[in-house]
């Protein structure tokens, strides 16, 4: 996607306004969604008869839902979950493996975990996972780019490519190793071992790890908080800093002072006056505002819109 592109959001959601979008309404086929009146919109996971086994479906629904997320100012915060006992157990393998279509050539074909993972990092809102449950291959991958990441101290966790003649996919080569060190990561990916979510290898994955029954109240006790407490506008800049952070520290701060200078101008104005009147914010900024930033987006990334289709790698 080139920088001059703010976002190549899905086709479906250049035609249609996500702020009137009927979330309950809408045809979902392999997940549910649903927005409260705190403005969080709860992604769940729904084939609990398969664990929440992924399928093109739920890729689908899933890379939809968050592109409506983003593009609705309804929606301050997105928590993501499974139905039943289990957050994912990978990939439906009832369909086999590989491109959806037959037809498809190298440069053409995109794995559906790297279409789910996108969503979720492209997602300018906050994005809390709430893994309830066992949570393996594309389980795992999805979940990485979350910003919040919640898990059952009784899940099972990994990432078993190797085991199945696979490669790392959905962003993970890139992402894991940032989140749980190079070591762990090569650990995980060559074994292809399952895990405890409690073992030390994913230890630094997790920010909260609770009892079953705890992590989806827990997420959206969380993602509601942050999202009547925090600039929207805030959050979505500091996810981009962090993951998007340029090569040097003094590049760095060139970046920080183009983000100081516009947020000043902005959501920083009510925030300093709130906390001076020892009030509550009220927090004007919507995703618009950074439209109108001069710098934003400040990255040059791959256009993987130019030649893609919805093929879906399975596990």
């Amino acid at each position: 996607m080139p920088a001059s592109v703010l976002h190549n959001p899905h086709p479906a959601v250049r035609t249609l306004d996500a702020a009137a979008f009927d979330y309950k309404g809408y045809g979902w086929r392999h997940v549910t969604v649903a927005l409260d009146e705190f403005g969080v919109l709860l992604l769940t996971l729904n084939r609990p008869e398969r664990h929440n086994a992924y399928t093109n479906e739920m890729c689908h629904d899933i890379v939809f839902a968050l592109e409506l997320a983003d593009a609705d100012p309804r929606v301050k915060a997105v928590v993501m979950t499974g139905a039943g006992k289990s957050y994912c157990a990978g990939a439906d393998l009832a369909g086999g493996f590989g491109a959806s279509d037959p037809n498809l050539s190298l440069n053409q074909h995109r794995d559906g975990g790297g279409q789910a993972s996108g969503a979720v990092l492209r997602c300018r809102k906050l994005v809390v996972a709430a893994v309830n449950g066992n949570a393996v291959g594309v389980g795992i991958t999805m979940i990485l780019p979350a910003d919040l990441r919640l898990v059952s101290k009784d899940a099972k966790v990994g990432l078993p490519f190797t085991k199945r003649g696979i490669t790392l996919e959905g962003m993970s080569a890139y992402i894991l190793p940032r989140l749980v060190g190079h070591a762990n990561a090569l650990e995980i990916a060559m074994t292809g071992d399952v895990y405890p979510a409690t073992s030390p290898k994913w230890a630094q994955l997790w920010n909260q790890v609770l009892p079953a029954e705890e992590v989806l109240p827990t997420a959206l006790a969380l993602a509601r908080r942050l999202a009547q407490e925090n600039s929207v506008v805030s959050m979505a800049l500091n996810k981009q800093l962090l993951w998007r952070t340029p090569d040097t520290p003094e590049a760095t701060h060139l970046l920080d002072s183009k983000c100081i200078y516009e947020t000043s101008r902005g959501d920083a104005q009510e925030g300093i006056k709130s906390f001076m009147e020892k009030r509550k914010a009220q927090f004007p900024g919507t995703m618009k505002d950074l439209e109108r930033f001069g710098f934003y987006p400040w990255w040059t990334q791959p256009d993987v819109e130019g030649t893609k289709t919805r093929g879906l790698a399975k596990l």
